[in-house]
């Protein structure tokens, strides 16, 4: 039973790394494409971020909301 019990501790973040994940490789998908428009380094240092950051609130909102329901 109390493995049982460990196994909800550990899924409390489920979807943080889903939007981690996603958050870096949709922000790398919009780098390319602004780095085919503006000609810029800082393309690169920035979007990826930004989106990593976009993916973490997201994910951290619907972990949030996950945990409210039950």
């Amino acid at each position: 039973m109390p493995e049982h019990n460990n196994n909800k501790q550990d899924n409390k973040n489920y979807y943080l790394s889903y939007g981690i994940g996603f958050g870096l490789l949709g922000g790398a998908i919009f780098a390319v494409i602004l780095g085919l428009f503006l000609d810029t380094p800082l393309v690169w240092a920035y979007a990826p971020g930004f989106g990593l950051l976009a993916g973490m609130i997201t994910g951290i909102i619907m972990d949030t909301n996950k945990n409210k329901k039950k």
